[in-house]
């Protein structure tokens, strides 16, 4: 551990902008989860929010542990964090909980949490200490054959295909999109990046392959309603009455904010799973295109200040480490905002730091606590 931690010292290079926007974003999921759980058709009032507010309570101090120890000491654990992570994955088909189709939870006691998402950024912190070395000795380990890919690769797909079996096809595209992105910051030359794309190729052709042989014991990975929610983005008026019915009314609930929104506590509550998967619509409902313009641009502030941290790490390990937080930040974003307004298919991907969840709070804010780490110990010293 650091010099400065251990003597409690003034900390060289904390980014205060990064905690600004994660405080405003507490306040906004806060408010927002208040609004659309209101009514008791999901649940007892004040339960949700009540617990977001617990949950972002845990999430902070995770936040602060994971900031505190040195990451090089965190990286070296990696084997072992992998080993459980995986250990996790495989328990949930032993003694899982269902919940929508998906046997993603475990309960242990009072509490009930999703493995796949602590797996993100186990897979990070993986894939990060793999590029830059399994010792501080050890060289940058770069991709120069093909071959060379094969352990990256094969440590990223053992944790997908673990997930896509639960099914949870979102979050094994949150992880693949994890490993992309490392792989690209990394540096991939332009034939690996060509074998990549072939076998998501063959990935897609393999999805294909099950909607068409449904009745083989492959459409046992995807479930027909997984499939139709997958393609109910490309007409959901079509499909407003089944499959698509979540996203036409999200589109309704966006579109009936106008430019300023109903107001706060005012939205629109027939949107299925709004406190979690879709809680953009229900604070763009209520605020209009200016609250929606200002959710993104809080996230554009994070990912930008991510980005510069990540730049000027120390090694890289920090860069990659960060490199992964911004993949999986990005690639959320992306894809729940999308689905709320039929640019996306629908996978179950919440909104990170909004949406109500706590093994999604959780993870997210170790995830910003890494951050922070790698930044408060940068070669520029105080980040502005």
């Amino acid at each position: 551990m650091d010099t400065w931690l251990k003597t409690g010292s003034k900390q060289p290079g904390i980014d205060r902008l990064i905690v600004f926007v994660v405080a405003m974003f507490s306040l906004i999921s806060i408010v927002s989860i208040a609004s659309a759980t209101r009514q008791n058709d999901i649940g007892p009032a004040n339960y949700f929010y009540l617990r977001q507010i617990i949950w972002y309570a845990i999430g902070t101090c995770a936040a602060f542990l994971a900031f505190r120890i040195d990451y090089h000491d965190l990286l070296k654990k990696w084997h072992w964090l992998y080993i459980a992570g995986i250990s996790m994955l495989v328990l949930v088909f032993l003694w899982g909980k269902v919940t929508h189709g998906a046997n993603s939870w475990l309960k242990i006691g009072p509490f009930t949490f999703e493995p796949a998402e602590f797996m993100k950024i186990i897979l990070i912190m993986t894939l990060a200490k793999w590029f830059a070395g399994a010792e501080p000795e050890i060289k940058r380990r770069t991709i120069q054959k093909h071959r060379d890919l094969l352990v990256p690769i094969g440590l990223a797909l053992i944790p997908c295909l673990l997930v896509l079996l639960q099914p949870d096809m979102g979050t094994t595209l949150m992880m693949s999109a994890v490993a992309v992105g490392i792989l690209y910051v990394n540096g991939i030359q332009m034939k690996h990046g060509l074998l990549l794309a072939a076998i998501l190729a063959f990935i897609i052709a393999f999805l294909v392959l099950i909607y068409f042989y449904r009745q083989t014991l492959f459409f046992h990975i995807i479930h027909k309603y997984q499939w139709q929610r997958l393609i109910s983005f490309l007409n959901p008026e079509a499909q407003k009455s089944d499959a698509g019915y979540q996203v036409y009314q999200s589109m309704l609930a966006i579109g009936g904010g106008q430019i300023f929104g109903l107001g706060l506590f005012k939205g629109i509550q027939s949107v299925p799973e709004r406190h979690t998967d879709f809680i953009f619509s229900v604070f763009s409902a209520e605020t209009g295109f200016i609250g929606a313009a200002f959710i993104l641009l809080l996230y554009a502030v994070l990912l930008y200040r991510m980005i510069k941290l990540a730049s000027y790490a120390r090694d890289l390990e920090g860069t990659l480490l960060i490199t992964g937080v911004i993949s999986m930040f990005l690639a959320q974003i992306v894809e729940n905002i999308g689905m709320t307004i039929s640019v996306m298919p629908i996978t179950g991907i919440t909104l990170p730091l909004i949406s109500y969840g706590g093994s999604s709070i959780l993870t997210t804010m170790i995830a910003i606590g890494l951050v922070l780490n790698v930044g408060v110990r940068s070669k520029k010293g105080w980040f502005y």
